[in-house]
């Protein structure tokens, strides 16, 4: 193990491993015209050095700024950049990016106390790319980046004009309903996301609930069907109020998220209903509390760090100008718990 007190430069390297100082660029800078363990001895030596790529010095060389722009905002969930899905998903993209030399940067609507719009902000940064993680697709400062000819790859929302990468929610929204099926249950309520956001999420849940309920021959009865206001615990809460309050009681609910789950259960403690006993409950995410939930929630996982690493991976197909397709779906996996039952 080498140790060093300075900043390490590609000569330091050269002269450790004897190779030309050109031939260490190349390794450094991941170009196919040197041979495999040729590289990887150079790239071993530089890590046990601490090297770190001055990003200045490789602007002027690959005229990269070495900067990816990072936009997120979320209004509907009252979490921040906290949230364990999105949290999750910017840091395996972030890893993955810092491996290839690359630094993420937050792209706001303001700098230095002075407004700019979010293209603007890109322009005066340089940035190479742009990752955007649930934003509003009908924000136009939004459209402006991805209408631009910086390439931009988008996570959890669908825009028309670049490549997104999500979990399936299709496919696993009809399996919870055949799962529920499968313990007995036929009277099946959906407390869907919102449907006029532009998250897929929302409303390929939903679809993908009343295919699960064609797939098993039962009714789409819209009563055991609410939409909530925002994907959060409180929205979740009123959805189940309401649903309680209509004719017809189900035995189970599939909900769109654990958020709006954690909500569903709190409403039905409030409604004196005990979970399983009396109604069963599968959501979607799995976020961290989901296993902690009173009882542990029955929920589909989705894969945080594959679809970082997925975004991550498109990202550097089109900053290398390859093409990408439109949309990426990462499975998802059924984690049963204690929260359903047969009957």
């Amino acid at each position: 193990m080498y140790h060093s007190t300075v900043m390490v430069t590609i000569y330091d390297i050269a002269k450790i491993t004897g190779y030309s100082a050109p031939t260490v660029s190349k390794a450094l800078n991941n170009q196919s015209d040197i041979g495999q363990k040729t590289k990887e001895k150079i790239l071993q030596v530089a890590k046990d050095l601490g090297y770190v790529p001055n990003s200045s010095a490789k602007g002027l060389v690959t005229r990269k700024s070495w900067l990816i722009g990072l936009i997120y905002e979320e209004d509907d969930m009252g979490v921040g950049i906290e949230h364990p899905l999105f949290a999750s998903i910017i840091n395996a993209f972030k890893q993955d990016m810092e491996a290839t030399g690359y630094e993420l940067i937050f792209i706001a609507r303001n700098l230095g106390g002075r407004r700019m719009s979010l293209l603007e902000h890109c322009r005066y940064r340089h940035v190479d790319g742009v990752l955007i993680v649930n934003s509003d697709a009908k924000d136009t400062e939004v459209l402006e980046v991805t209408q631009s000819d910086v390439p931009c790859i988008s996570s959890n929302i669908v825009f028309p004009d670049i490549s997104t990468v999500t979990s399936e929610n299709i496919r696993p929204s009809v399996e919870a309903v055949q799962y529920l099926y499968s313990l007995g249950h036929r009277s099946i309520a959906h407390i869907a996301g919102p449907q006029d956001s532009i998250a897929a999420a929302g409303y390929e849940r939903l679809e993908g609930y009343k295919a699960g309920l064609v797939s098993r021959k039962l009714p789409l009865r819209d009563e055991l069907i609410v939409v909530a206001d925002f994907w959060n615990g409180q929205s979740g809460y009123k959805a189940m109020m309401e649903l309680w309050k209509r004719d017809e009681k189900p035995t189970a609910i599939f909900c769109a998220s654990d958020i709006m789950a954690m909500g569903v259960m709190n409403a039905c403690r409030d409604l004196g209903l005990s979970i399983p006993q009396d109604i069963s409950i599968i959501s979607f995410d799995d976020n961290l509390w989901a296993s902690f939930a009173h009882p542990p929630l029955t929920t589909f996982r989705q894969d945080r760090q594959a679809i970082g690493k997925k975004a991550a991976e498109m990202m550097k197909q089109l900053l290398n100008g390859e093409k990408v397709p439109p949309r990426v779906l990462v499975p998802v996996q059924l984690i049963e718990r204690d929260s359903c039952r047969k009957i």
